[in-house]
């Protein structure tokens, strides 16, 4: 099976995560490229009201052709309970050309619509994950990914 993850994080969080879950089934990262300004007060405002909104944003070009994978996992932080913006440009990119996909969030209380949003742009997932900023932070969700990864694991 050849794998992906690919994720947008304005703080590092959902990067960890993508980078734990890429390790764990030895996928490729493509990280999401925003070329707005998120830094700041000004910066998370904006990333809020994009994110309500259901704005699109400027991402830079990708790297890696999503419909060369067998599976893409896609990585998003949640704003206000909704997809971020940079993701949800990539998705209307190139979320159609998607064979297989799992989502994952990574949020400060609870993925709100995400998943729901993520497979308006997409598909059904195969999986999903959901991981609080307290559980990056004191490293449980590892074994969160951990779980995740064997569900994804059955299924390829």
């Amino acid at each position: 099976m050849k794998a992906m993850v690919v994720c947008y994080s304005r703080t590092g969080n959902t990067r960890l995560v993508a980078e734990k879950i890429a390790e764990g089934l030895n996928a490729e990262l493509e990280e999401i490229k925003d070329k707005n300004d998120r830094k700041g007060i000004f910066g998370f405002l904006r990333s809020g009201y994009e994110a309500i909104f259901k704005k699109l944003t400027d991402i830079q070009s990708i790297n890696k052709n999503p419909e060369e994978y067998d599976l893409v996992i896609v990585g998003s932080p949640v704003w206000v309970g909704n997809l971020s913006s940079p993701v949800r440009t990539y998705m209307v990119l190139h979320g159609r050309k998607i064979k297989n996909v799992a989502f994952f969030a990574t949020c400060g209380l609870n993925s709100g619509k995400i998943f729901s949003h993520l497979e308006e742009l997409s598909k059904s997932p195969i999986a999903t994950l959901e991981v609080r900023q307290e559980e990056v932070k004191s490293g449980e969700y590892v074994k969160k990914v951990e779980m995740f990864l064997q569900k994804v694991k059955t299924i390829f």
